[in-house]
């Protein structure tokens, strides 16, 4: 029997596959995963999924100016917000 419901099972793949959970939970939860088919369909779904965004969409770069500017006006910010 499975041991996750369908909202489990759904915050245990996203953190899984964001590398969130330890290597036990990791393990636990593709044990749990293997024991269902569909829970393995959606796992593999996912990661596909994933995969496909990876390549399509790019991370922009931004200018090193920018990026201390921003800093700056981080650093320029009031302490007690």
């Amino acid at each position: 029997m499975n041991a996750f419901n369908d909202n489990d099972f759904q915050r245990s793949l996203v953190m899984y596959l964001d590398g969130a959970l330890s290597k036990e939970e990791s393990r636990d939860f593709l044990d749990n995963v293997m024991q269902s088919p569909e829970q393995m369909s959606r796992l593999q779904q996912e990661k596909s999924f994933r995969e496909i965004l990876r390549q399509k969409v790019g991370r922009r770069t931004v200018s090193p100016a920018l990026v201390q500017s921003i800093k700056s006006k981080i650093g320029d910010t009031p302490s007690s917000y």
